[in-house]
């Protein structure tokens, strides 16, 4: 197992690239399936999505199919502490990287060189690069021309949101993995009353499963009204 690999999942949680649901989102996943299995020409992509639209998803699931080929695997958020170190430390040129929230880059500080010697470093091997953002690649105001060209070089792909239908698919497959099952009268109403955003409907049912298993009640609607207070 690659010691450099650290991918933060919920208990009980399965990333994988064949469980992010959404037809307009299939072109992406394939490449995504490419780049992972070393099939792709290119060996770079960018993606990009709002918030919430599962981005961090992809960049874990994509780590932990790498993994299960026995290839080395890293994850770096640019929002969190010690990005630079992290990216910096990268010792395996055939890795995959995986770069999360490229728009929390700071433009006045080194990490643009880093991200470049880091993409320098893998194409020198066989390594692979996979970033993620929150906007267009041309919306986050890369000042470093090489860096800029290299990302766009293997192309950008948008994760598309899903409707409302893909959501019930999406609650009703993570319910599933969680040993329970959702109806449609329920399913409806969640989406009705709560957040439209995939990950906090994905933590409401998380909490909605671990009630429901403590108090030993099948999730209903009165249920469900009981614990938020809606």
């Amino acid at each position: 197992m690659n010691r450099q690999t650290v991918i933060p999942m919920n208990e009980g949680e399965i990333l994988s690239l064949d469980n992010f649901v959404g037809d307009a989102n299939r072109v992406l996943i394939a490449g995504l399936k490419e780049l992972v299995s070393g099939d792709r020409q290119s060996r770079v992509i960018y993606v990009w999505g709002n918030p919430g639209s599962g981005k961090t998803h992809l960049l874990h699931a994509c780590c932990v199919e790498n993994r299960s080929l026995g290839h080395a695997s890293i994850y770096c958020s640019l929002a969190g502490m010690h990005s630079a170190e992290t990216i910096t430390g990268i010792s395996d040129p055939n890795s995959l990287v995986c770069i999360d929230d490229l728009d929390s880059i700071d433009l006045n500080g080194d990490m643009q060189e880093v991200l470049y010697h880091a993409y320098q470093f893998l194409h020198a091997g066989q390594g692979r690069l996979l970033v993620s953002g929150n906007c267009r690649l041309a919306e986050i105001g890369i000042t470093l021309e090489d860096l800029e060209s290299r990302l766009y070089s293997g192309g950008t792909f948008r994760i598309y949101p899903l409707s409302d239908e893909e959501k019930k698919d999406a609650l009703r497959s993570r319910a599933i993995q969680r040993g329970f099952a959702l109806d449609e009268p329920v399913l409806s109403y969640i989406l009705i009353n709560y957040s439209r955003q995939v990950r906090d409907l994905f933590d409401l049912l998380d909490r909605l499963g671990s009630e429901s298993l403590r108090h030993r009640r099948k999730i209903t609607i009165p249920f469900i009204r009981e614990l938020t207070g809606r």
